[in-house]
């Protein structure tokens, strides 16, 4: 192996350009030597600005070259531009990279001394070699899943691990499924599987429509600068304005110094042009803008504010909304393929600083010019493509446009209908299928069998769609109705019967027996009567009511409120156990009727939490189908009332609780410091945490001496209300133990991070984690409202997000009740059915002075 330290640093970026330059046996980029006395190593090398992997490679180089150990190497760098630039020197001690030297010398003997060339993917480091083309048709040719930029390394393993080493294997595996219909954010799962069947169907697809509109005027910007020198030395802008012709505006800077300069005429563009969106593409642009208005912040940073709220990034759409067939999403890829054609196509943004540095020391015009043109050039493409994705937000049908929601969902749990194999191996898969085995194949086996098309052919028919599916036939009581006694028109009490015509209605109940559940028919009658005075018929009452009565619908607001069933079981269930059929979609409709009955019963658990001395409450998100919100939960020992909101702003608490007078449990959240109520933190949330940290940093001594003495110190606590129970004169013995805690670790002063933030937090509750001290019957923890919490959480995991904001209200009034009957020991169907009390099994002192009506 050749002693070439570019040839070690090409090592650190990729291995196959490390093996070419081996190859090649380039031996000009890099030279030096070292001492007679072996304790230091002078390096040449040709680079602008020496960096760690510079400083790694020259590390590993003295060790290769020398015989003794070094200790320090001389690196002196110059730059590798044309011209006379002054040399720098700087020294690295070699002791701080010898592991990491050793390791990078034995993988490139390892990788060097074979003939074969290393694998080798597009990596971060590809736009600066010079081997960049070669490199991209070889990886080409090889339809490398690499080529799509921004996959890591961890991710081409993985997909390797299955099998998957090229772009069209991979656009195979995508599987259109229910997604959120409002990407959150850019930085979330990117589709790679979507962006290989892009390429390979040469389509865009779309899964929601940018959030683009067209305006009357626009702004498009593009900067050019060095980032080595932190500096912009050009900005491009185009005005666009209906009607009008395009505006182009260059502002050039000569030297670093005028960099203020053009970002002051920036600005007055900005200020003249108020409220019109400004479009870039990527974050350069308003990171640069953010270090101006720190350079210069008497001058830009009351600007920036108003400016940062009209910029529009429009790279972020292509990672979350759109998906064009190229295998990045560089302003260049996406403009060209939309048909934009640059002045001069060769030009990109590294080549660009190496004209800028040409610039700098013939100052020829050309080198001007051209860079000019090609940043104007880039304003024109972000135009193009600002204008191709409005017209994707359209919602109009696009010729190469495919979104994603209309593609056909597949099912992993049956065959797919596969066109490709024809119609032969159509009907093998139909074969498969569960009921076509049954009911072609099984009964062929046992003649004695009843086939079951002949089962179905008897069997009562579900209409369904507007018409009565179910329909009993046998009566177990019926009712008639008593006649009137007197006309409801004019009152006169002489009615003749008309026996003639009697109207029927049959409703389907559940008849609870000692023994158990049965079903139960009821037929309501009404025959009519005739007014002797004013002739006009009537009937004696109305028959007609719901088709099922009561004590079904409690029983099935049971299994779906307490036990999480959903409308489908249920309505299996109510087949199978007393052959009653009813569609799922009936209880989905009609339930919430019969659940406005309870709504007073509901205003009443309310009225008890805000009346009580002592209330936990907590909050969990939930997602719905057209929006997303948080449900709270307000919990006593013996009640549970739930409310949902569309944020987690606490404001409605300021109405709720303005005069409360007693004390609140809560968790943490800086929401609750706003109520002025005196308040109990939980202290197992805070131990949760606690234990959480020092789990994952446990050699953190002092953090664990704080965590190991607050134990302690709560321990003793937990054993005196053990012993005899929330009483105040038994706690306060611990408020002196809690003020010498606060002494010996609060005041102290600590180095580790993590013990700085735990004693910050400690100091910030410190008097509200220990309330209950000082009172009696207030709990430490909140676990009251924990219990309640986990209840709804299931019934957030059974409907996954498909509900709506009026049916999940419905469903919490329910929720509340059948929490509370679960926190004072009483059967919830018993409730429903009114055989029992809300006010049963609990103290008529928490009572308020009133019940409701059923109930009373």
């Amino acid at each position: 192996m050749q002693g070439n330290w570019e040839v070690l640093r090409a090592m650190l970026y990729c291995p196959y350009k490390a093996w070419l330059l081996e190859k090649g046996k380039s031996d000009d980029l890099g030279q030096g030597h070292i001492d007679s006395s072996g304790i230091t190593a002078s390096v040449v090398v040709p680079v602008r600005k020496f960096s760690p992997d510079d400083k790694l490679a020259v590390a590993a180089w003295c060790i290769m070259q020398a015989e003794q150990p070094i200790e320090i190497a001389k690196i002196s760098y110059v730059s590798a531009e044309p011209g006379n630039q002054p040399t720098r020197t700087s020294s690295i001690r070699l002791a701080q990279y010898s592991k990491k030297a050793q390791k990078l010398l034995t993988d490139v003997k390892g990788i060097l001394n074979k003939e074969e060339p290393p694998t080798f993917y597009r990596n971060s480091h590809c736009p600066e070699c010079q081997f960049k083309d070669s490199c991209y048709k070889k990886l080409k040719e090889k339809d490398c899943i690499s080529l799509l930029p921004g996959m890591s390394a961890k991710v081409i393993a993985r997909y390797h691990s299955r099998g998957i080493s090229t772009i069209t294997q991979l656009s195979h595996i995508f599987r259109p499924r229910r997604r959120n219909r409002r990407p959150k954010h850019a930085h979330g799962h990117y589709l790679w599987e979507l962006k290989a069947l892009a390429i390979r169907e040469h389509k865009t697809f779309v899964i929601s429509a940018p959030d683009i509109e067209k305006n009357s005027e626009e702004i498009y910007i593009d900067f050019e600068g060095l980032p080595e020198e932190g500096w912009v030395y050009l900005i491009g802008i185009i005005i666009k304005k209906d009607g009008e012709e395009d505006k182009h505006h260059s502002f050039w800077a000569d030297a670093k110094e005028d960099e203020l300069q053009i970002f002051q005429k920036l600005f007055t563009i900005f200020n003249s042009k108020p409220d019109i969106p400004i479009y870039h593409y990527g974050s350069y642009e308003s990171q640069a803008l953010r270090k101006v208005s720190k350079k210069w912040p008497d001058i830009f940073k009351t600007e920036l504010s108003e400016v940062e709220k009209r910029l529009v990034n429009v790279l972020p759409f292509l990672h979350s909304h759109v998906y064009p067939p190229t295998y990045g999403n560089g302003l260049k890829e996406v403009a060209a393929f939309i048909g934009f054609q640059w002045q001069n196509p060769g030009l990109d943004g590294v080549l660009s600083m190496e004209w800028r540095k040409q610039w700098e020391i013939d100052k020829e015009d050309t080198s001007k010019n051209g860079l000019v043109q090609y940043n104007i050039d880039d304003c024109l493409a972000l135009a193009e493509v600002c204008k191709w994705l409005m017209r994707l937000s359209s919602g109009k049908r696009l010729d190469g446009i495919q979104n994603v929601a209309d593609m056909k969902k597949i099912s992993p749990y049956k065959f797919q209908s596969n066109e490709e194999f024809g119609d032969d191996f159509n009907v093998i898969t139909k074969a498969s299928y569960f009921d076509y085995q049954h009911s072609k194949i099984y009964w062929r086996n046992n003649r004695n069998r009843t086939s079951a098309e002949d089962l179905t052919k008897d069997a009562d028919r579900h209409l369904g769609r507007g018409k009565q599916g179910w329909n009993p036939k046998k009566v177990n009581e019926v009712v008639v109705l008593p006649q009137l006694k007197a006309c409801p028109k004019c009152g006169h009490k002489k009615l003749y019967s008309i026996k003639s015509q009697v109207f029927k209605w049959r409703q389907t109940d559940l008849k609870f027996t000692p023994s158990g559940i049965k079903r139960w028919v009821m037929e309501y009658q009404s025959s009519q009567v005739k007014c002797a005075k004013c002739r006009s018929n009537h009937n004696n009452g109305v028959v007609k009511r719901m088709l099922f009565g009561d004590n079904l619908f409690a029983w099935a607001t049971n299994l779906y409120v307490a036990y999480h069933l959903s409308h489908e079981k249920i309505s299996r269930l109510l087949e199978e156990q007393f052959g009653i059929w009813a569609f799922r979609q009936y209880f989905v409709d009609r339930q919430h009727k019969w659940w406005d009955k309870w709504q007073a019963e509901v205003d009443y658990l309310k009225e008890i939490i805000l009346h009580s001395p002592v209330i936990h409450i907590d909050e969990t998100t939930m997602r719905l189908s057209k929006d997303s919100g948080y449900v709270w939960i307000f919990a006593t020992p013996h009640t549970v009332f739930y409310h949902f909101t569309l944020t987690r702003e606490p404001d409605f608490l300021h109405d709720w609780l303005k005069d409360y007078k007693g004390i609140i449990v809560t968790d943490s959240y800086p929401g609750y410091e706003t109520l002025k109520i005196k308040q109990q933190k939980c202290l197992v949330h805070l131990i949760r945490d606690l234990n959480d940290d020092l789990f994952t940093n446990p050699f953190d001594n002092e953090y664990k001496e704080i965590v190991t003495a607050f134990g302690k110190l709560l321990r003793s606590i937990v054993e005196t209300i053990d012993q005899y129970g929330l009483k105040k004169r038994h706690l306060l013995k611990h408020i002196k133990d809690t003020e010498k805690f606060s002494q010996q670790f609060l005041e102290k002063e600590y180095k580790s991070g993590l013990s700085i933030k735990c004693v910050k937090r400690l100091k910030k509750h410190w008097d509200q984690l220990w309330t209950f001290l000082h009172y009696d019957g207030v709990p430490w923890n909140n676990n009251n409202a924990e219990a309640a919490a986990k209840a709804f959480a299931q019934h957030r995991h059974g409907v996954k997000g498909r509900g709506s904001e009026r049916g999940l209200q419905d469903f919490l009034k329910m929720l509340s009740l059948a929490q509370t009957c679960r926190y004072r020991q009483i059967s919830f169907l018993d409730f429903l059915r009114h055989k029992v009390g809300i006010w049963e099994n609990v103290s008529p002192e928490i009572l308020p002075g009133f019940l409701p009506f059923e109930q009373a």
